[in-house]
């Protein structure tokens, strides 16, 4: 009886599988450690991060087929499809630019640090008016 041990290979893909694994849980961190910062700019990066990781997990799949790497291309994918429906789902009010001299001041509502009200109405008449505004801390 040859008890000799087996050696087993290991799958070819296996690395492409794995980066693109780390590579969509590396654009959901980055995007994490973006949110902690308070740095709220748009993470155009984390779709393309996503997709690159699902061409990956594609190759890794085309090289060997397997449950794992069919489930992994599953959660790969919804990574990608929430992280584009991120982007374009999620949009700002069009910019429409500075108030400039002359302008009419837009219509707002806010209140004063002692509570009262105040409006654009509150800039009407002949006086001259600065306004400063001071993020403060929250």
């Amino acid at each position: 009886m040859d008890a000799s041990p087996t050696v087993s290979r290991p799958r070819p893909g296996r690395g492409l599988l794995l980066m693109g694994l780390a590579l969509s849980l590396l654009g959901v961190a980055a995007y994490a450690a973006q949110v902690a910062l308070k740095h709220l700019t748009t993470p155009w990066y984390l779709p393309a991060v996503a997709t690159a990781a699902v061409l990956l997990v594609i190759a890794a799949l085309v090289k060997a087929r397997g449950v794992w790497r069919v489930l992994s291309l599953l959660l790969v994918l919804a990574i990608a499809g929430i992280s584009w429906a991120l982007i374009f789902v999620t949009s700002l009010p069009a910019y429409s630019g500075p108030v400039a001299v002359g302008k009419p001041i837009p219509a707002f509502s806010t209140l004063r640090a002692n509570g009262a009200a105040f409006t654009q109405r509150d800039f009407e008449g002949p006086q001259t008016n600065v306004v400063v505004f001071f993020r403060g801390r929250w």
